[in-house]
């Protein structure tokens, strides 16, 4: 199939984040596309994944630079779905042939785009990355490059493929280490990161309990490969908090994490964050608690420990850990919110109101916390200022006023509310 973005009831495009950023050069890379058998199938299920994994790693590798940003297309569609008899659903969109240049060049692109990266790849006992580098306002080409070297010297083709594109743009070179040596890890790695981006895209996914298969597979084979570990925890976090999976499979994953690594310290807190979702701050508070034997000065391990204190009314305690936290980090919202719960749980009032205005002066905006401001000024008297929150509170919330709300601010007026000093 070759692929085409501008036909009516063609592939949707979703750009990633950076465009309009200010960055001088920028640049949209699109999906590789993946090569043929003799019957017109790919080679194997896994080169689409290898295919857009590719071109998000040479995306996310180029962006280093300071003064070039590269921003990733994700190709997707509804239709049926391959290798699932026909099942219809919203799936990725695997191209089998690159744009001729007149095509990329009528490719419609955000404002500010000057160039245009797409090409093929494979991955198999080799990887084969052809560049197609296209200079959009002057509609030439300013790189045909081909990357052929062994599987196992998958991060030096890498490198071979960002720097001459880099060169081709006028840049440097990047020049950042990978986060693990090990190719297979890695291989497994970009399976993971295919999944992650499958689920944030809304792409049917045939299983969701084994989307975390490939993180796992990339751990056991690098203990040290923190970043699988995160994109793990992340994705668990989404299952569990997101609704983007089934809530056991994320805290099943978190639970095999530390079965491979003990020492994972992040993965008690993202089961802390699970437990509390479910109302078990008990639970989570041994589970913070785990975090900080393994990690006593990890900071953001604090915040969570006053909330499951709150949780459980225990707000006293709570207080100190979120001073603990605001200590580390004066601007930490969460920690700011909840230590003005915890205050105004024991009669601090003023104090609570402070810490609540900070949160607001930090961007933070909803209906809690304007309702939060609203009790705690009426309690202090401050009765013009309490409404101002609450009307706020109920715009946040999309809700009239009614006939309760209109009687108490006639109840408000009525005892004095408007006096100044209120």
């Amino acid at each position: 199939m070759r692929l085409r973005t501008s036909r009516p009831g063609g592939p949707a495009l979703d750009f990633g984040p950076g465009q309009g950023s200010g960055v001088a050069k920028q640049m949209m890379v699109f999906p590789f596309t993946v090569p043929l058998d003799g019957s017109g199938r790919m080679l194997d299920a896994a080169q689409g994944v290898y295919a857009r994994s590719l071109a998000r790693t040479l995306a996310e590798r180029l962006s280093e630079p300071p003064r070039l940003n590269a921003s990733l297309a994700q190709l997707t569609a509804d239709g049926p779905l391959d290798g699932e008899n026909g099942v219809h659903g919203h799936g990725w969109v695997v191209a089998s042939q690159p744009w001729t240049l007149e095509e990329a060049c009528h490719i419609g692109l955000p404002d500010g785009t000057e160039y245009v990266l797409h090409g093929s790849a494979e991955l198999t006992d080799r990887v084969r990355i052809r560049i197609l580098l296209v200079d959009s306002p002057l509609k030439q080409l300013a790189l045909d490059h081909v990357v052929l070297r062994p599987r196992g010297e998958l991060f030096s083709a890498l490198d071979e493929a960002a720097r001459e594109i880099a060169r081709a743009v006028g840049e440097e070179p990047p020049d950042f280490s990978w986060p693990t040596r090990d190719v297979e890890a890695y291989v497994a790695y970009l399976r993971g990161r295919d999944m992650s981006a499958a689920h944030e895209m809304g792409v049917r996914v045939p299983d969701p309990r084994r989307s975390f298969d490939p993180y796992l597979e990339a751990t056991r084979r690098d203990p040290r490969f923190t970043d699988a570990q995160e994109r793990l925890l992340a994705l668990a976090l989404d299952f569990a908090l997101g609704g983007q999976g089934p809530l056991p499979a994320g805290r099943e994953a978190c639970e095999k994490l530390l079965a491979i690594d003990p020492s994972a310290f992040k993965a008690h807190l993202a089961l802390a964050e699970i437990d509390l979702a479910q109302g078990d701050a008990k639970s989570a508070e041994r589970r913070v608690s785990t975090a900080l034997a393994l990690q006593p000065e990890w900071a953001p391990a604090f915040e969570r420990m006053g909330t499951a204190l709150a949780r459980q009314g225990r707000h006293g305690e709570a207080i100190a850990w979120f001073e603990k936290a605001l200590a580390e980090r004066k601007d930490d919202t969460d920690a700011l919110q909840g230590l003005g719960v915890a205050l105004a749980e024991c009669g601090q009032l003023e104090s609570a109101v402070q810490r609540w205005r900070a949160a607001l002066a930090c961007g933070v905006n909803t209906s809690h916390l304007h309702e939060n401001l609203a009790n705690a000024l009426s309690l202090l008297g401050r009765k013009s200022q309490a409404r101002e929150h609450r009307a706020l509170s109920r715009r946040l919330q999309g809700k009239r006023r009614f006939g309760l709300d209109l009687l108490r601010e006639a109840w408000d007026w009525l005892s004095g509310g408007t006096s100044p000093g209120r």
